[in-house]
């Protein structure tokens, strides 16, 4: 049996002009939508989430209050719940109507809270019908014949017997905001306040559609666009914590030419959002840790863009030029560095096998070795043993022609080298073994 309809609406204070709830109220239901001034939101399906329908009208009740939205109405129909919080002071107030008694509590109203009977009002009053009970309980007949079909219509929507239509807030496909500060300011570290405030929107805003942000923008009014910081994540994000710390370690850098007088926000880029998977089993090892990709966004945040970097494979012959090490906020963020083994060209999956057994680290230049009475290359006075077997690279395409061994080899102590000599051009003889690449 489907749980009974719990229908949440809220109302402004007198004379405050609260943002819009739609963001808000997203948070905790799939179609929060407006309704008589005001705003409509059904939480049975979702209460249980919140801890249950007490919990989650006590929250929404604090937080309503909060954000300007202090009368409120709660009732199984989404006209009752409003005609309730109309029924509140104008300062703010909670009226309820729950229960197998929430109609008869509906018709000690006064038929104003119904707007459906603003045009007949008159009329009604000289029927001597003012409360909403009176109306309900007049003939339907006489009194479509005095009034019009859509005050039947309303009222049967407020009762429960038919459905009310209703046009659910949707978010626009892009984030846009602006706080206004009490007074200008050249401290950057004085926005945070005003930029967490921005957050909160943006990530109501990214639930309410299941998305997370992948670049974004934070700047100051008054300034140009090119002055704002700019924020690209390695995945969709809606964590509104890890945004928080990101904006404050990039705010600890910045420094103002200007007083600002605003901050403002916009997203560039958003995808779908894929929650991580949940583990079975409590106090699991690491559980409290910072993801790898937050940890990555923080240090970047923290450090400069520049000074934390990731190596990507390009397509080239030779195996140093297969590596470019570059920020990690420069790639692509809307997808994996890696390409996908099913759309991946048939050069470069060539370059990702060979790069299993290429070093992750070459040298800015090789360091040519000696070799003791065999022949037989030494690193720092140590042996050096062949863990894979001299290969021979010739090509005449790269950027001068060459023709050189390769190998792989490990010292007594377990580290392992990547060794090279090149062939002499002229003579024919080769060179000196040379370390250019380490390995982990």
């Amino acid at each position: 049996m489907p749980p009974t309809p719990l229908w949440f609406a809220c109302l402004s204070g007198c004379g405050s002009s609260a943002p819009e709830a739609g963001p808000w109220l997203a948070r905790y239901g799939p179609q929060p939508a407006p309704l008589g001034g005001g705003w409509v939101i059904e939480l049975s399906a979702s209460a249980r989430l919140f801890g249950g329908r007490v919990a989650l009208l006590q929250r929404l009740r604090t937080e309503a209050a909060a954000r300007g939205w202090p009368r409120i109405g709660v009732a199984p129909t989404a006209l009752a719940a409003l005609a309730l919080a109309r029924d509140t002071p104008p300062d703010g107030g909670w009226r309820c109507a729950l229960g197998a008694d929430w109609r008869a509590r509906l018709d000690a109203l006064p038929i104003e809270r119904l707007d459906a009977t603003e045009p007949h009002r008159e009329v009604l009053a000289a029927a001597g019908l003012r409360t909403l009970g009176a109306l309900r309980r007049c003939p339907r007949a006489a009194l479509a014949r005095r009034t019009a079909p859509a005050l039947l219509v309303a009222l049967d929507a407020l009762y429960g017997h038919a459905p009310q239509p209703l046009s659910p807030w949707t978010a626009t496909p892009v984030f846009e905001d602006t706080v206004t500060l009490p007074a200008p300011t050249t401290d950057a570290a004085a926005l945070g306040f005003a930029a967490q405030r921005l957050l909160v929107r943006l990530c109501h805003w990214l639930r309410q559609r299941q998305w997370g942000v992948l670049r974004w923008r934070l700047g100051w009014q008054g300034q140009p666009p090119e002055a704002a910081l700019h924020f690209q994540h390695r995945r969709p994000l809606q964590d509104l914590g890890l945004l928080r710390a990101l904006v404050q370690e990039a705010l600890a850098r910045t420094r103002l030419n200007d007083a600002v007088e605003g901050v403002w926000l916009q997203t560039l880029q958003t995808a779908p959002w894929v929650p991580d998977t949940a583990g079975l089993l409590p106090g699991q090892p690491g559980a409290d840790a910072l993801p790898w990709d937050a940890l990555l966004e923080r240090l970047s945040a923290r450090l400069g863009a520049e000074r934390v970097q990731q190596v990507t494979l390009i397509p080239h012959g030779d195996p140093v030029q297969r590596q470019r090490w570059q920020p990690v906020r420069s790639g692509n963020a809307a997808t994996d560095a890696r390409p996908k083994p099913q759309t991946a060209s048939a050069a470069h999956r060539h370059v990702v096998r060979a790069s299993h057994w290429e070093p992750p680290w070459w040298l800015p230049q090789p360091h040519c070795l000696s070799e003791d009475a065999a022949g037989r290359p030494r690193l720092d006075g140590q042996p050096l043993r062949r863990l894979l077997a001299p290969q021979r690279v010739a090509t005449g395409w790269w950027d001068a022609p060459v023709e050189r061994l390769v190998c792989v080899a490990t010292t007594p102590d377990g580290r392992c080298w990547w060794l090279q000599r090149t062939r002499v051009s002229g003579d024919g003889t080769w060179g000196p073994w040379e370390v250019a690449g380490v390995y982990a």
